[in-house]
């Protein structure tokens, strides 16, 4: 079998990360398959992320310019399957070509946003008129694509849901496979839990409109009127207009200096800061699959969540999550966290839960599911 990879528009975050760890296991998996993955040229310093088994397609695309990227979906993918031969269509991107093809397709959707209410409106409070036209023709793509697709796999059940919820699709050709921890390297240790000392809590997330930082501002202002000591950790990029509006939060509530932003950070860099933290916050709004969730989880941190349905999804129980908006409730149950019962009680539990995710898994399934798609279709035209 011969399999094509969509990722021309994934360059960095939690997307390149499943492209990487993917591609790495699913070649190992069968050697009957022959991969082929269509990459933009600005990946291309991004170590060992093309395994030597797979034939990669540099292509050096502008994604954020509508006119190429058309062009390259409608045009440059379809001549591109035809050429390798491929079988099957693995889109990572959100999107299918508009015109025939000739194979069948499996299309990863990674954006929950297209299907939040939330988010859009977050989303379109942020956007200009030819911005916020731009957004919607994007979601009308995505909705197009998937209605299209022969199969859809997601990360969680939740954004299954809300993807029939939104289309109408039929279930029955969404298949939900939870993805590996991100960057984290899971652990058998429990956290230590601290003693004598400022408490470490950290929100490691890249900027978006969901992330909710609002919350924390407020949480803050509550925990530094009681006078605890805590520091909330960030990696925010202080050159971003976005990120320093956020910091910007914190200052003008009165409570920067219990913030300690590192910026961007490398991967090396962000397991460093995950072995400091005490305690990790997610407090964000619309996730399709929240990466940093499961990676403190791998670390054993004791955490807390927002209450949105896939968090839920991937903690196993409320218990670890709060009402999004609500600092009284966030603060009240990190002070639960910050007992010496509750904290080694946290750690255990999301230890093991985090034990329920595994990239190996992922692969496996996900190889299953690009067999069992082709030989479905050439079934049918038997």
């Amino acid at each position: 079998m011969i399999v094509l990879v969509n990722a021309i528009s994934i360059k960095e975050g939690g997307s390149l990360v499943v492209l990487r760890e993917l591609l790495r296991r699913l070649i190992a998996l069968d050697d009957d398959i022959e991969w082929h993955v269509a990459v933009n040229e600005a990946v291309k310093s991004v170590p060992e992320l093309i395994p030597s088994r797979v034939t990669a397609h540099y292509f050096s695309i502008p994604i954020y310019m509508p006119l190429y990227i058309n062009c390259w979906y409608n045009l440059i993918l379809p001549r591109l399957l035809r050429n390798t031969n491929s079988e099957i269509l693995f889109s990572m991107t959100n999107y299918l070509p508009d015109v025939p093809l000739h194979c069948p397709t499996l299309l990863l959707e990674q954006h929950a946003g297209h299907f939040s209410k939330e988010f859009d409106a977050r989303m379109k409070k942020t956007l200009s008129l030819f911005g916020g036209l731009g957004w919607w023709a994007k979601q009308r793509w995505v909705i197009r694509s998937l209605k299209k697709s022969t199969k859809i796999t997601v990360q969680t059940k939740a954004l299954a849901d809300a993807i029939v919820a939104k289309t109408g699709i039929n279930g029955r050709k969404i298949r939900v496979i939870s993805h590996g921890p991100g960057v984290a390297i899971l652990t058998d240790e429990l956290r230590t839990y601290p003693v004598g000392r400022i408490w470490n809590l950290g929100y490691i997330t890249k900027i978006g409109v969901q992330k909710n930082f609002e919350v924390l501002v407020d949480a803050l202002v509550v925990m530094a009127a009681a006078g605890e000591a805590v520091q909330l950790h960030l990696t925010l990029n202080p050159k971003r207009s976005d990120c320093r509006k956020v910091l910007e939060l914190f200052e003008l509530a009165g409570v920067g200096s219990f913030i300690v932003n590192h910026g961007e950070l490398d991967e090396r860099g962000v397991r460093k800061l995950y072995s400091h933290l005490d305690l990790f916050l997610f407090p964000s709004l619309c996730e399709s699959f929240g990466f940093p969730l499961l990676e403190a989880m791998a670390q054993g941190i004791p955490l807390l969540a927002s209450d949105i349905d896939s968090n839920i999804e991937i903690l196993g129980s409320p218990k670890y999550s709060f009402a999004a908006h609500d600092a009284e409730e966030l603060v009240s149950k990190v002070r639960l966290l910050m007992n010496e019962i509750g904290f080694l009680t946290a750690s255990a539990y999301l230890l093991a839960r985090a034990n329920h995710f595994s990239w190996d898994n992922a692969s496996l399934r996900i190889k299953e599911l690009l067999v069992e798609t082709v030989e479905e279709v050439k079934e049918r035209e038997k």
